[in-house]
């Protein structure tokens, strides 16, 4: 697969809240950074997906603009709005950085 359908796969995952989806679309050593400082790695998907589940059952993904090997979108479950800024390769999504409010 390429990086494009690596990152095509992730925001997928995103948009169904499927964890699974999602692990497969990253690396082993990716890393979900939420502005908490909390580091999510691929083996927490699951319980961090089942958080967001609490506000909605799926993720709007909107304004999303890629750059070479960097995303960025703006992203939005039930009333929890927040944005990404997303690292990514051949091997899948590396990292994301997370801003919500």
């Amino acid at each position: 697969m390429s990086a494009q359908d690596k990152l095509g796969g992730y925001a997928s995952g995103f948009t169904h809240l499927d964890a699974d989806e999602i692990a497969d679309n990253v690396t082993s050593d990716y890393m979900l950074l939420d502005q908490n400082g909390i580091v999510h790695s691929r083996e927490g998907l699951q319980a961090y997906i089942t958080g967001l589940r609490e506000h909605g059952d799926n993720m709007d993904i909107t304004e999303v603009m890629v750059d070479g090997g960097k995303a960025w979108c703006k992203w939005q479950v039930g009333e929890v709005v927040g944005a990404g800024l997303i690292s990514f390769g051949d091997e899948g999504v590396t990292q994301e950085q997370l801003f919500f409010l």
